[in-house]
């Protein structure tokens, strides 16, 4: 079964991150990406035009560009 994917908050420190919806995040809402896990729900295509992405599963395996790192 299909589980959410959104990590609602984290905390490091002095430091607090907060997801928000995909489609806010798509249409410009969120500074950068993190893919953790390389899941058929997520529109890749929209990710890969974030203004950072930080790929960890080489889930933009097919998209290039200076905005995408791949660890």
């Amino acid at each position: 079964s299909y589980t959410d994917p959104w990590v609602p908050e984290l905390h490091e420190g002095s430091h607090a991150l907060s997801s928000i919806d995909f489609a806010k995040a798509v249409a410009g809402g969120c500074d950068c990406a993190v893919i953790t896990t390389d899941h058929q729900a997520f529109d890749y295509a929209a990710l890969a035009k974030m203004p950072l992405v930080v790929d960890t599963r080489n889930a933009l395996k097919g998209f290039h560009g200076p905005n995408i790192f791949r660890l």
